[in-house]
C-alpha cells in the first residue's frame, strides 16, 4: 500500500537524520597526514537456548538479523577499561576566573542563532562590530581552554571544537596535553568523527604531532569502520618522526580482529615482538576483547586462561569478563560459570606461562581451567554482562537472582545496568518498569519527562522490580534499548516519541538506532528492500557512512525476497531435486564486505546498493559471521548448489570464524531443500559434535525436509528425537508435522495431529474442536510470534506425555497407511490373482462346504 511505503520511508529518514551528529566534519584517511605535527560447579543450571523466531514450516525460515548478530557491549568501554587504561579521574576544580562571562556567552549565542546551517569563519567574525569583542577574548591566555570546556561540559561539542579552531586560526595556541584532553573527553561522548578534525587542528596549530594524538586518530577511524594495513600504519608514523608504542599495536591489533581478519591480527602481535615488545597479558585482553567477531576457539581459551595467571588485577578482571562474554556468546552458561569460579576459588599458585610471549595460537595447555589468579575481582561489568544475556533469554527470574546476589556483594549499579535493565524488563511484559527507569534518568529533564505518559507510562503505579533509583542517565545506550522495546509493544506511532526525548536531553542517535528501526521494519513491517536502501543512501547524503549493522539488514530482507522467489510457501510445495536453474545472484570473494554476494539486476538492487558496498569496501571492511551465514544460506538454499556452500562454510573457517548454529542451520537447509536429507541429519551431526547449539529451528527444518518429501512417518520420528532431548516445539514445528500428512494426502490424520500436539502451544478453543483443517491451520499459525511466556525446555511430565501422543499418532498413522497399502494392493490385483485371493476368505471356504 503507497501510504505504508511512504510512512516507513519518513520513519527512515527521520532516523537516518538523527543519526548525524552536529559536525558536518567528514572523517579523513590516516593516510591524509604527510607532514610533521593513545566455585567450580554452577549455581545455576545451564542456559536454556535462545528460542529463535521463524515463519512457518513449509518453507524454512530466515533468521532475524538480531539472532545472527553481537549485541553491543556498552560497558566493556575499550577506550576506558583496556586500551587505555585510565586511572580515576579527579574531580576538576573550577577556577571562577576562567569561567566565560556572561557578556560572551550571550555574543556566542546569538551567533548560534544567526548561523544555523554552519558556523562563522573568523574573517566573518572580525567583520561583524557585535562579535569583534569575541575575537579579542579568544586571544586572552587561559580563556579559549575555559571556553571550550564549558561547552563541552554542555554537551555541545562541535561548538566546543568550532571554538578552538578559530582561536588557533586567531594566533591562540594550546598545549599538547589540553588536545589530548579534548580527544579523551569526545571519546566518553562517543563522537569519535569529530576526533580526525581535531587532530587536523592540532597539527596545524603545534606543527607537529604526538604519538599520543595519532594513536587517537588511529582509534577514532578504527571505531568508524575505518581499516589500514599494518605497514601503511607503521610507516605513518615513521614519517611524522613519533615512536610506535605499545598501545598502537595493541590498536591495530583490535582493528583487524573486529575486521574479522585473524591473519592480519597475528601479524601485528608479530611485529610487535620483532620491535622488542613482548606479549603481555594486557595483550591478551586486547586479543580477547575484540575476539566475539570470531567467536571464541580452545586455543585462544587456554592462551587467555594462562595469561591470567601473570595478570593484574584490572588486566585479569578485563580477561575474565571477556571470557564470561565470549561462552556467553556461545551460550554456554555452564563454562561461563566455571570461569566465574575462578574468582571466588582461593589461588591455587602461580601457572607456567606457556603461550604468553608468543603468537602461536595453538596447542596451548588448558589443564588449569580452574585455576584462580590472584586479584581477579568480579565487578559491575560481570553482572552487566549477565543481565544482558539473561535480557535477551527472557529470563526474569534468574536476572532477579543474579540482582540479588549483585546487592549482596555491595556493587554499584552504572547507567550500563539501567539499559540493560529496560531491555530485560520489556522482555519479560513489565514496561512500565522499563519505563520508570527511562524516567529516573530523566529526572533532570522535566520536559522530556513529560513526554513518557505518551509512550504509556503510569508515574502512579509503582514498580515491580528492582530500578535503582539516581543511577540511570540519559545515553545513547538506554535509547536504544527503549527503542527496541517501544518498537515491540508500540510500532513506529511511539518512535518519534522517544526521537523528541532524545532532542531534548541532546542525545544523538547513532548508526545502531537506525539498525534497529530498520530491524524492526524487516522484520514486523515487511518493508520493501528498496526503501531501506534508500534510507542509508541518505544517510550517507549527510556524511555518515554505512556500517556493518546496516549491511546485514539489507542482505537479510534481499535474501528473504529472492528466497520467496526460489522457495514459495505452503504445504503443497515440493522440493527443488536439483540445482535450480533461477540464478539471481552471482558471487565473488567470500571476504568482500557482502561475502561476494552479488545483489540482483531485478528491481535495480545492484545499482542501488553499489554505493553501499563501495563505502564499505573503500574503508576496508572485511564480510563477518553474520554475511558469511547469508552467504551460505545464499549458496545452499537459494541456488541450491551445496559444493559452493560447504566451500564457503570450509574459508569461513580456514580463516579463524568459528561456526555456530546458523552457519550448520543453512547448510541443513540447503540439504532439505533439495531432498537430501541423509546429508541434512549428517550436516546436524557434525554440529552437535562441534559443540554448536542445535534448537528447535534446526529440527524444525529436518522434520520440514521429510514433509516435503511426504514421508510422515519419518518426520514424526525427527519431533520424537527432538522431544527426547528435551525441546519444546513451536508453531513451526507442530506445523511441519502436519504438512507431512497433509502432503501424503492424510488430512484425516493431519487433522488429528494438529488437535493432539496444539496444547503445547496454547489452549485450543471449544469452537475449534469441530473446524475444519484449514480453519485450525490458519488459526495455528496466528500463534506464532505471539508472546506466549512459557519455558523453552520441557519438563519430565511434558515430555512423558508428549512422547505417549507421538506414539498414539504413529501407531494410529502406520495402521492407516497399512490399511491404505493393502486396499491399494488389491485394487491394482490381475482379475485372476483376485479370484485366488477370494478363493481363500474363510466365507468361500464355508459355503464350499456347504
Amino acid at each position: 500500500m503507497p501510504w505504508r511505503v511512504g510512512r516507513d520511508l519518513r520513519h527512515l529518514y527521520h532516523a537516518a537524520h538523527a543519526t548525524l551528529e552536529r559536525s558536518r566534519t567528514l572523517l579523513r584517511p590516516i593516510c591524509l597526514i604527510a607532514k610533521p605535527i593513545h566455585s567450580t560447579r554452577a549455581p545455576w543450571r545451564p542456559a536454556v537456548a535462545l528460542k529463535l523466531k521463524h515463519s512457518h514450516t513449509a518453507v524454512q525460515s530466515e533468521e532475524t538479523v538480531e539472532d545472527l548478530q553481537l549485541t553491543p557491549l556498552h560497558d566493556l568501554d575499550v577506550e576506558s577499561v583496556l586500551l587505555r587504561w585510565k586511572r580515576p579521574k579527579e574531580v576538576e576544580t573550577v577556577d571562577p576566573d576562567t569561567q566565560p562571562p556572561p557578556h560572551i556567552l550571550a555574543v556566542l549565542e546569538d551567533v548560534f542563532k544567526r548561523y544555523r546551517t554552519r558556523l562563522p569563519t573568523l574573517e566573518e567574525l572580525r567583520s561583524s562590530p557585535a562579535t569583534a569583542e569575541l575575537v579579542t577574548y579568544l586571544r586572552i591566555p587561559h580563556r579559549p581552554p575555559a571556553l571550550a570546556q564549558h561547552f563541552l561540559n554542555a554537551r555541545e561539542p562541535r561548538r566546543a571544537l568550532w571554538i578552538i579552531r578559530i582561536a588557533v586560526q586567531g594566533g591562540y595556541s594550546f598545549s599538547p596535553k589540553f588536545y589530548g584532553r579534548i580527544s579523551e573527553k569526545l571519546a566518553d561522548m562517543h563522537k569519535w568523527r569529530l576526533i580526525p578534525g581535531l587532530t587536523d587542528v592540532a597539527r596545524e596549530d603545534l606543527g607537529y604531532t604526538t604519538t599520543g594524538l595519532l594513536n587517537w586518530r588511529l582509534q577514532a577511524l578504527m571505531e568508524s569502520q575505518h581499516h589500514f594495513p599494518l605497514q601503511d600504519v607503521l610507516d605513518l608514523y615513521a614519517r611524522e618522526h613519533v615512536r610506535v608504542s605499545r598501545l598502537t599495536y595493541h590498536l591495530l591489533i583490535a582493528m583487524h580482529l573486529r575486521n574479522h581478519d585473524l591473519t592480519t591480527a597475528l601479524a601485528v602481535v608479530r611485529a610487535m615482538e620483532s620491535a622488542g615488545l613482548t606479549v603481555s597479558p594486557r595483550t591478551w585482553a586486547v586479543i580477547l576483547l575484540n575476539h566475539r567477531s570470531l567467536g571464541l576457539s580452545p586455543s585462544a581459551k587456554a592462551q587467555a586462561l594462562n595469561a591470567l595467571q601473570t595478570a593484574d588485577a584490572q588486566t585479569a578482571t578485563t580477561i575474565l569478563n571477556s571470557l564470561v562474554q565470549l561462552l556467553l556468546d556461545a551460550h554456554d552458561m555452564t563454562g561461563a560459570i566455571d570461569v566465574l569460579s575462578m574468582a571466588s576459588v582461593p589461588s591455587a599458585g602461580h601457572l607456567s606461562d606457556h603461550g604468553v610471549g608468543t603468537t602461536q595460537l595453538d596447542g596451548a595447555n588448558s589443564d588449569h581451567a580452574l585455576s584462580s589468579p590472584r586479584g581477579v575481582l568480579i565487578n559491575i561489568t560481570t553482572y552487566n554482562i549477565l543481565l544482558n544475556y539473561l535480557a535477551r533469554q527472557g529470563d526474569l527470574s534468574r536476572s532477579l537472582q543474579t540482582l540479588e546476589q549483585m546487592d549482596g556483594a555491595a556493587i554499584v549499579p552504572n547507567d550500563a545496568t539501567a539499559a540493560a535493565l529496560v531491555r530485560l524488563y520489556y522482555a519479560t511484559d513489565s514496561p512500565n518498569d522499563a519505563l520508570h527507569i527511562v524516567a529516573d534518568a530523566l529526572r533532570k529533564f522535566p520536559a522530556a519527562a513529560d513526554l513518557l505518559p505518551d509512550l504509556g507510562f503510569t508515574a502512579s503505579m509503582p514498580a515491580k522490580h528492582p530500578i535503582y533509583p539516581n543511577t540511570a542517565i540519559p545515553t545513547v545506550g538506554l535509547f536504544n534499548s527503549l527503542i527496541t522495546g517501544i518498537l515491540r509493544y508500540s510500532g513506529l506511532a511511539a518512535l518519534n516519541i522517544v526521537l523528541r526525548i532524545m532532542r531534548i536531553v541532546k542525545v544523538d542517535a547513532n548508526a545502531a538506532t537506525l539498525a534497529i528501526l530498520m530491524s524492526h521494519l524487516n522484520r514486523r513491517e515487511k518493508s520493501r528492500p528498496r526503501e531501506m536502501i534508500r534510507a542509508v543512501r541518505a544517510l550517507m547524503s549527510i556524511g555518515l557512512p554505512p556500517t556493518t549493522r546496516h549491511l546485514h539488514v539489507l542482505m537479510a530482507a534481499l535474501l528473504r525476497e529472492e528466497r520467496a522467489i526460489a522457495h514459495p510457501r505452503g504445504w503443497t510445495v515440493g522440493p527443488v531435486p536439483e540445482k535450480t536453474s533461477l540464478r539471481p545472484f552471482a558471487t565473488g570473494n567470500c571476504f568482500e564486505p557482502a561475502a561476494g554476494v552479488v545483489f540482483p539486476r531485478r528491481l535495480r538492487y545492484r545499482t542501488l546498493m553499489r554505493p553501499i558496498l563501495q563505502s564499505l569496501g573503500d574503508r576496508g571492511v572485511r564480510s563477518d559471521r553474520v554475511t558469511f551465514a547469508m552467504r551460505i544460506k545464499h549458496d545452499a538454499v537459494v541456488k541450491c548448489d551445496l559444493e559452493m556452500a560447504l566451500t564457503t562454510f570450509k574459508t569461513m573457517v580456514a580463516a579463524g570464524i568459528q561456526p555456530n548454529e546458523y552457519h550448520y542451520g543453512a547448510l541443513i537447509e540447503g540439504y532439505a531443500a533439495v531432498g537430501d536429507m541423509r546429508g541434512a541429519v549428517d550436516i546436524m551431526s557434525k554440529a552437535i559434535d562441534a559443540g554448536a547449539r542445535v534448537t528447535v529451528k534446526i529440527h524444525t527444518m529436518i522434520i520440514a525436509g521429510f514433509a516435503r518429501l511426504g514421508q510422515p512417518t519419518e518426520a514424526v520420528e525427527a519431533f520424537r528425537r527432538m522431544v527426547g532431548e528435551g525441546i519444546r516445539p513451536d508453531v513451526p514445528a507442530i506445523d511441519a508435522v502436519v504438512s507431512a500428512f497433509f502432503r501424503a494426502k492424510a488430512y484425516r490424520m493431519a487433522r488429528r495431529a494438529l488437535l493432539q500436539l496444539w496444547p503445547q502451544v496454547a489452549p485450543i478453543s471449544d469452537e475449534l474442536e469441530k473446524a475444519s483443517l484449514r480453519q485450525l491451520a490458519v488459526a495455528f499459525r496466528a500463534l506464532h510470534g505471539v508472546n506466549t511466556k512459557v519455558p523453552e525446555r520441557l519438563s519430565s511430565q511434558e515430555q512423558r506425555m508428549l512422547r505417549w501422543k507421538i506414539r498414539d499418532i504413529l501407531r494410529r498413522w502406520k495402521s492407516a497407511e497399512g490399511y491404505s497399502r493393502d486396499k491399494a494392493e488389491r485394487a491394482h490385483r490381475p482379475a485372476r490373482h483376485r479370484h485366488v485371493s477370494l478363493a481363500r476368505t474363510p466365507e468361500y471356504t464355508r459355503a464350499k462346504r456347504c
